[in-house]
């Protein structure tokens, strides 16, 4: 079996895991013209556009979109890029944005990941004196969950495309289940563990597998009815030879009628690997 065979995500679960995302997304031609986008990027930009040229004022080293473009039709793909986006009213937002392009020519497609530049994280730990109330990590989420979904949200009419993206995305993506285990993972995900080439040895299986802090883990699990969002968490995965992967993690879960389905979970590769890691637990250990 290939990742390809065993981790696809129905349609509906694509249109919510992209669509309610707390990282923004967006697909886009060539030229940065938008096919889709979900609430989060709108909540980066401001409002909603037809182009991100219309939004993204700079990227790292001082380029526009025209400059990201360049870097990506050179090397296929950026990752971290330092990018600022405008809003309608001038307001500019610092981001860290991952990208991959695909096709050519009029085939062309980009598939652009963007995370706010947070300072705080969440969860925070039940015995911490930290106002998680006060965070920039709870007014993102807050601001996420509030926002309408743009015209350009991820419907079943585009089901084509998020299926591409989610094939082909620059950020691993996985959902668990409330068993804790790995209902579906995109092969960037699977890659990041080192599974690729034995892909049904991750997915099906317990996420316990790939966390390094199980206390951490047990943490986040026991989470679960509350539905508690983990946003610019650090942590390390564990890959398949033993061997600890830094990442940086942004998830939410899907509710239904008061009860939680699966997480939408996107996962960085952390750009300062040798920073602490977060630490947290439900059982009174220290943050």
């Amino acid at each position: 079996m290939t990742a390809e065979n065993v981790t696809i995500p129905s349609t509906d679960q694509l249109i919510d895991v992209i669509g309610n995302s707390s990282v923004g997304i967006a697909v886009t031609d060539g030229s940065g013209a938008v096919v889709l986008h979900n609430k989060a990027l709108s909540v980066l930009m401001g409002g909603e556009t037809a182009h991100l040229g219309e939004r993204i004022l700079s990227g790292g080293a001082g380029e526009d979109l025209a400059g990201l473009l360049e870097r990506l039709k050179k090397d296929g793909r950026i990752e971290h890029a330092a990018v600022t986006f405008r809003s309608a009213a001038g307001k500019d937002r610092a981001v860290r944005v991952n990208a991959v392009l695909t096709g050519e020519g009029a085939g062309t497609r980009i598939h652009w990941v963007s995370r706010p530049e947070l300072g705080e994280r969440l969860p925070v730990s039940s015995t911490s004196t930290e106002d998680a109330a006060l965070s920039d990590a709870t007014a993102w989420i807050r601001a996420v969950d509030e926002c309408a979904h743009p015209s350009l949200a991820p419907a079943a009419d585009k089901e084509a495309v998020m299926r591409e993206f989610y094939q082909v995305a620059p950020v691993a993506i996985h959902l668990i289940g409330v068993n804790g285990n790995v209902m579906h993972a995109n092969p960037a995900d699977v890659a990041l563990v080192d599974y690729t080439a034995t892909p049904t040895e991750y997915v099906g299986g317990h996420i316990r597998k790939i966390y390094e802090d199980q206390g951490l883990l047990d943490d986040f699990l026991s989470r679960w009815d509350e539905d508690s969002p983990i946003i610019n968490f650090r942590a390390n995965f564990v890959t398949k030879d033993g061997e600890p992967r830094p990442v940086l993690i942004f998830s939410t879960a899907q509710a239904e009628g008061g009860s939680v389905s699966n997480t939408r979970c996107f996962v960085f590769n952390d750009p300062e690997p040798g920073r602490a890691r977060d630490t947290i637990s439900a059982f009174g250990w220290p943050a």
